[in-house]
């Protein structure tokens, strides 16, 4: 696509997608709600929608066509649209929900920036809701893509390849905030000291580990209830065994970003009193010498007689006297690196 000037233009993200698998094969794409219809009967199958920020139409236009199959009640779809709520799974009889949240990291705002993504689970169904493109569906196709082999377990393997790409996404992110972090504190080892831009560098990168660590952290014990299983959910614990160690392993090295980050903040501030406490060495050494002709002036100065008292000689003598003693504090301060 082009624009009226003849550059390029992204074309906008689909809203609805759909595949059909039948016997670890897909037989259907992205096809009108209509037509999956067709599949309702058939146990063979499995089905997944992905629905991007669905408007009343769409989700009407769904419901109408599987509603006896999938029911999607009220509170997810308001969950859906609420940014508060943090991961977690509720069970029901004939189905679960798992409220999850993809991260992407940007690099400029240093900003964590998030997209909600809720996963429903039916016997032969995977229903995803995104409240935003921020999530990309292309990445959980190639997941799926990639390990075609486990899809003759049906929905357990669709479910396995969403999970498995949020994870993914979270680690990506953590790739991206390890290198911000060593580009910090190459700056501050190698620059000349703590500067503002450092400490604000570091507390933005806190605050983006900390926003982090309040999805990540949870998705772990969701990943743990789902590997757990119940009655109906064996098929799918083993699939995310995989998925659950990239979980424990991103909440781990959340814990060495923020080991990492108190350190560049300990170092910052051992920085600065060591800086603090060169200049005030320096301070004391140059009163030292101040000190110093300011007493020999003084004493000078009495009303009193002293040698070459009234006499040019008298001049040059407290002048030598003057350099000679600041001289000498000079070369002791120097020697001992007070200067």
């Amino acid at each position: 696509m082009t624009d009226t000037d003849g550059g390029p233009v992204s074309d906008p993200p689909r809203t609805v997608h759909n595949r059909v698998y039948r016997d670890g094969k897909v037989v259907a794409q992205d096809v009108p709600f209509e037509q999956l219809v067709e599949f309702r009967d058939d146990e063979s199958v499995s089905i997944w929608v992905d629905l991007l920020e669905p408007s009343g139409q769409v989700l009407g236009q769904f419901m109408g066509a599987v509603d006896e199959e999938v029911e999607l009640r009220p509170y997810v779809l308001d969950r859906l649209l609420s940014a508060r709520g943090r991961p977690r799974v509720l069970r029901f009889a004939d189905h679960k929900v798992v409220h999850t949240k993809s991260v992407s990291f940007d690099t400029v705002t240093r900003r964590l920036a998030t997209t909600d993504v809720v996963i429903v689970v039916f016997h032969r169904w995977l229903v995803t809701l995104r409240s935003g493109p921020g999530f990309r569906i292309e990445g959980v196709l190639e997941q799926w893509d990639d390990n075609a082999d486990l899809a003759h377990e049906g929905v357990a393997f669709l479910v396995h390849g969403v999970l498995g790409e949020l994870i993914d996404g979270y680690l990506d992110v953590l790739d991206d905030l390890d290198e911000e972090i060593n580009d910090v504190e190459d700056d501050l080892l190698d620059g000349s000291g703590p500067g503002r831009s450092i400490q604000v560098r570091t507390f933005e990168l806190r605050r983006a580990v900390a926003a982090l660590s309040r999805i990540a952290l949870p998705m772990t014990e969701v990943l743990a209830m789902l590997t757990r299983g119940g009655p109906g959910e064996t098929a799918m614990a083993p699939l995310l065994q995989d998925v659950y160690q990239h979980s424990i392993r991103s909440a781990e090295r959340i814990d060495g970003l923020r080991d990492s980050i108190e350190s560049i903040l300990s170092t910052s501030l051992a920085m600065q009193g060591n800086s603090l406490n060169e200049i005030m060495k320096k301070l004391t050494a140059w009163a030292a010498i101040i000190a110093i002709p300011t007493g020999v002036t003084g004493y000078f100065g009495q009303n009193v007689p002293f040698p070459g008292y009234g006499e040019p000689s008298g001049f040059w003598f407290s002048a030598v006297l003057l350099v000679s003693l600041a001289l000498g504090l000079y070369v002791m301060f120097k020697r001992r690196n007070w200067l």
